[in-house]
């Protein structure tokens, strides 16, 4: 589960570059790359398909035009988290035996990579990974027979949508991600999670009541300065301040599909929830703030995203 919700920031970071305006963002340029990104993503999902059905006598070629379109993915997109690059991995040197190797076996492995690429698709990659994993079962069932078992997957698959996702329950804060790393408790070790770097909001809940409304519960604050010992704006030290304060928001909600829009009652304030697996994130902006109280180093101001589990 960990892993998919790193894969996910990957894309929350792509999100977050649209419709945010903050430095260093440029906009047209970020924009282009992201349809540069899709366009990879959708000739990488083609040639899994092909792969997927590929036989004996086009194993090779469809095998390396699918690591070929990762390979094109990755230099793209990046592959942050080296998801891409295991599958390549796993594809080896797309060299199989004629003489040993049977249609079906082919066919087998085939649907076995579908399946790991369905499993690890986030929600926008969905449809096109089941369309792939269902067309590797109806494949394997041509070359290898059924015992029913096999077309029950692909009856169970169904059109490929998403299953409608139920947020009604109470859902606990677990990370604070950025996209760029910090040594905040000066352990030595970099990292993009700042939860794991501040000792406090560690019982931040939500709950999303079936009538439309809930309630988020803040029960700490914290105010950060940040210095360099050294002058140095490379050479950071935090000091930070955890508080309890207890505040409570009342809201509506509204979803659509793995989308959730929460209006505060107080002020009308929008917050955009998206979801993946059993995770809910929100961007949050501007939301990291440390003072600075060094003449060298700027104040520190970034977003966050904030990742739920329900409990």
């Amino acid at each position: 589960m960990i892993r998919r919700i790193l894969i996910l920031f990957s894309f929350m970071w792509l999100f977050m570059a649209i419709t945010c305006d903050n430095e260093p963002y440029d906009g047209d340029v970020i924009v282009n790359d992201i349809d540069n990104c899709l366009m990879a993503e959708e000739l990488t999902t083609q040639a899994l398909i092909g792969f997927a059905n590929s036989d004996i006598e086009s194993y090779n070629l469809l095998c390396q035009a699918y690591r070929d379109a990762i390979e094109n993915q990755i230099e793209i997109c990046g592959d942050e988290y080296g998801y891409l690059q295991d599958i390549i991995d796993g594809l080896g040197d797309c060299i199989i035996d004629d003489n040993n190797t049977t249609e079906c076996e082919m066919a087998v492995v085939a649907s076995a990579l579908a399946l790991e690429v369905l499993e690890d698709a986030i929600s926008v990659e969905y449809m096109a990974a089941c369309i792939a994993y269902r067309e590797a079962l109806e494949n394997q069932i041509f070359n290898c027979g059924d015992d029913g078992t096999l077309l029950n997957k692909i009856l169970e698959l169904g059109n490929c949508e998403p299953d409608i996702f139920n947020v009604v329950g109470d859902w606990k804060l677990i990370v604070w991600q950025s996209d760029i790393p910090r040594d905040i408790d000066s352990d030595g070790i970099e990292t993009s999670d700042y939860l794991t770097e501040i000792d406090c909001f560690n019982n931040e809940t939500a709950s999303f009541n079936s009538d439309g409304t809930g309630t988020l519960y803040y029960r700490e604050s914290m105010e950060i300065e940040v210095s360099s010992p050294t002058n140095d704006p490379s050479d950071l030290e935090y000091s930070i301040e955890c508080y309890e304060d207890i505040r409570t928001y009342g809201f509506t909600w509204t979803q659509e599909g793995d989308s959730i829009t929460v209006t505060l009652n107080s002020d009308g304030t929008v917050l955009d929830f998206f979801r993946n697996g059993d995770v809910i994130f929100v961007a949050m902006r501007d939301f990291f703030v440390a003072t600075s109280t060094s003449s060298n180093v700027d104040d520190i101001i970034q977003d966050i995203i904030w990742a739920y589990v329900q409990f």
